[in-house]
């Protein structure tokens, strides 16, 4: 919560996070940083990055535009009910301090590597206009193309895109 509360637009309750986190726990990846041994400052092992993500019935696939429920033990999959499932990255946050170092770009990889295991054929997400850095990460670095501008669509009334990453096969 003190990643994300401190750079994202949105505010978060405690029941936004427990719903990823419960539902699906394998898509909610923690960056922290190596220590050299067990002595040392706590500080040194509070994550420094996170992505929280979930996965959704495709819309555009399926008339029903459920959520998809899954935990480590049971993960439905595409091939079981004949739906399309997208993922969706609901949230990425990376330490100012450790910014620009590949954090963020690790995380989504991961996150994106599983998604895909789990039976996506597309990512979606949202992200503000303005924030030139994730255009730059989604777009240029990971493959993500604008799908929709979205009218002040945060609670700031900032404007937003909705990007869609296509998955292989």
């Amino acid at each position: 919560m003190r990643l994300v509360g401190q750079d994202l637009s949105e505010p978060y309750s405690i029941f936004t996070y427990r719903y990823f986190l419960h539902r699906w726990p394998q898509l909610c990846i923690l960056a922290v940083p190596k220590t050299r041994d067990d002595n040392d400052d706590e500080r040194q092992r509070r994550p420094i990055g996170c992505v929280v993500c979930k996965i959704d019935i495709d819309e555009d696939n399926d008339d029903t535009g459920g959520c998809v429920s899954g935990s480590s033990n049971e993960v439905p999959l595409p091939e079981d009910k004949g739906e399309v499932y997208t993922g969706y990255i609901g949230m990425l946050a990376v330490e100012g301090a450790h910014r620009r170092s590949g954090i963020g770009l690790a995380l989504v990889q991961r996150a994106i590597h599983r998604m895909k295991q789990l039976g996506c054929r597309s990512i979606r997400l949202e992200t503000e206009v303005t924030n030139r850095a994730a255009m730059k990460l989604y777009e240029d670095r990971l493959g993500f193309v604008r799908e929709e501008l979205l009218k002040k669509y945060y609670l700031n009334w900032g404007d937003a895109y909705r990007l869609r990453l296509w998955l292989d096969g």
